[in-house]
């Protein structure tokens, strides 16, 4: 069963991370150099890049917050009558993801450069799944004492 569980968390990381990357690098390729700057930051993420524990536990609260901003406005903008609206919800959206990363300690480039990274490096994406896993625990027992 863990190893079910297990699993399950990392295709789900894989994936979120990867949603997570195209948010973080959305939001800077609305600037003229969006392809030169991707092209460069997945040169260096291709480096062996050194991550300490204390940026894991920042960006794994960021990733949890981001993911649950985008499930909210996920929603909204599946519902929103019109184009407009929903590129305004993006836009929203976008902001909050931003505020939730740097409010978490972090700073975008790094979310970015990390959330990459793992994509590519199997034993930060193990770090990182295991933080998650341990979060994730710990906010189930908190909700679990609050009810």
């Amino acid at each position: 069963m863990k190893l079910i569980k297990t699993t399950l968390l990392t295709a789900a990381l894989t994936a979120g991370l990867s949603a997570g990357a195209a948010i973080a690098q959305e939001t800077n390729t609305q600037a003229s150099k969006a392809q030169g700057v991707q092209a460069q930051e997945q040169q260096g993420a291709t480096k062996q890049v050194q991550i300490s524990e204390k940026q894991v536990d920042q960006f794994v609260h960021a990733y949890l917050t981001v993911q649950l901003i985008g499930q909210k406005y996920q929603a909204e903008i599946q519902a929103a009558g019109d184009q407009a609206k929903a590129k305004d919800l993006q836009q929203e959206a976008r902001e909050k993801m931003q505020t939730a990363i740097s409010d978490n300690g972090i700073a975008m480039q790094k979310y970015r450069e990390i959330s990459i990274a793992a994509n590519q490096n199997e034993s930060l994406r193990g770090r990182i799944s295991e933080k998650l896993t341990i979060e994730l625990e710990s906010r189930k027992q908190a909700q679990n004492v609050d009810s």
